[in-house]
């Protein structure tokens, strides 16, 4: 009897399970048009307002680029002076940090031995001499017994032979005193040029060779020293003899003004820099060869370029770009510089002339893709009109903001970010 009654409630839940299947099937469907039909009656948010940006037109003009280079300063001259002959230095006339005028003496080799070879050489030219004046008397006697027919013409050919035999003598006795004046003048050192001495590298009492040669004292010229510096051969094509330069020494209370002199035609595949230099006046000798100096070169400005203001420009994952300003919205523009001053940058492929470019801090702080409007135009080059509004900073602020730093720190840094765009 249980069994039964169980049977029979099994088959009862069956029979409520398919009439209650379909309804449940029917809810289930039906709810999410309910939640669909709730949902499009909400309200749609309003669009952000457009952020007021101030721009500036991209228009051609003329850039002065500033390169700044390490470098040192160097004498003008330097020379290691040495002994010209051999013998004992006698005196050294000179110590480190003299200065001396051209022809001073720096040194004395003993010149008793050079004397002693100067009379001998003398001697030597006043017996070829004798010996040539000997020969001319009896060649002229030997002429006129000839025209007597007192002796053969054999002995007068012999005696024209023994004239210019002693001439030569006579000619090469002369070149051995002059010889020996030139040896004992070396004797003594003489500045080349009027310079200070640096080095002194001998004393009285050593004997001094020639050949190696020792080196006695080392003479630089420094009233007027040389400028090097290295440039990097990026700027190959702008640094050229004449430009104008500015030398910065530490300690110096004010940078000094040149001109490029000369301008180097290797490139040192080591380091990617060429050197240029320039001359420095030192007529107070207040700079010292080999010291470090900062040299800011001015090239000639670059004419007729396509400029932006520097303030426009933002560097994102390693390119250069600018926010244009088109259709309402701020478009990001990859483009490629050149030739970068303190407010303008040289563009040479990415953007027209005549398009508005986003400057000032919104340059910076505005995302691509942006809804912006236009607050004040001003030309390339040019501070923008107006200041922003705290409302528009405001609204500024909720974007993505890119790299704050000044965007073009270095002309070199911002080439190198700047791999090329499509």
């Amino acid at each position: 009897m249980r069994a039964r009654g169980l049977a029979r409630a099994f088959v009862v839940l069956a029979r409520a399970f398919v009439v209650l299947a379909p309804a449940v099937v029917v809810l289930a469907l039906a709810a999410p048009g309910c939640r669909s039909h709730e949902e499009t009656e909400r309200p749609i948010a309003p669009a952000p307002p457009a952020v007021a940006v101030s721009t500036a037109k991209v228009a051609r003009g003329d850039i002065a680029e500033r390169i700044v280079a390490p470098g040192t300063l160097a004498a003008l001259r330097e020379s290691r002076i040495g002994a010209e002959v051999s013998g004992l230095i006698q005196a050294v006339f000179v110590r480190e940090g003299d200065r001396v005028e051209e022809g001073a003496p720096l040194f004395r080799i003993d010149a008793e031995p050079y004397e002693l070879a100067l009379r001998q050489a003398r001697a030597g030219l006043d017996l070829a001499r004798a010996e040539r004046r000997q020969t001319e008397a009896d060649l002229a006697r030997s002429r006129e017994l000839r025209g007597q027919h007192v002796v053969a013409q054999q002995a007068v050919e012999r005696l024209e032979t023994q004239l210019a035999v002693a001439r030569a003598r006579e000619s090469q006795a002369g070149e051995a005193v002059r010889r020996a004046e030139l040896d004992l003048r070396r004797t003594t050192a003489r500045a080349p040029y009027a310079g200070a001495v640096v080095a002194r590298l001998a004393d009285e009492g050593t004997t001094a060779l020639r050949q190696p040669q020792t080196i006695v004292v080392v003479l630089q010229e420094t009233h007027e020293l040389e400028g090097r510096a290295t440039i990097p051969e990026i700027h190959a094509a702008d640094v050229r003899v004449g430009d104008a330069a500015e030398v910065t020494v530490e300690g110096q209370p004010a940078p000094i003004e040149t001109v490029i002199s000369s301008v180097g035609d290797a490139v040192d595949p080591a380091t990617r820099t060429y050197e240029v230099r320039m001359r420095v006046p030192n007529p107070d000798h207040r700079l010292k060869a080999g010291v470090f100096a900062e040299f800011v070169i001015h090239p000639q400005p670059r004419t007729g370029v396509l400029l932006v203001p520097r303030e426009a420009i933002r560097t994102e994952e390693g390119r250069t770009r600018v926010l244009a300003l088109r259709d309402g919205h701020a478009v990001a523009v990859p483009i490629q510089i050149g030739a970068v001053s303190h407010d303008a940058v040289e563009v040479t492929a990415g953007i027209e002339d005549g398009e508005r470019v986003i400057v000032g801090d919104e340059a910076q702080t505005v995302a691509p893709g942006m809804a912006v409007r236009e607050r004040a135009a001003t030309r390339a080059g040019e501070a923008p009109a107006g200041g922003a509004t705290e409302a528009d900073a405001a609204a500024a602020g909720t974007a993505d903001t890119a790299d704050t730093a000044d965007p073009v720190p270095h002309a070199d840094e911002a080439r190198a970010a700047d791999p090329g765009a499509s």
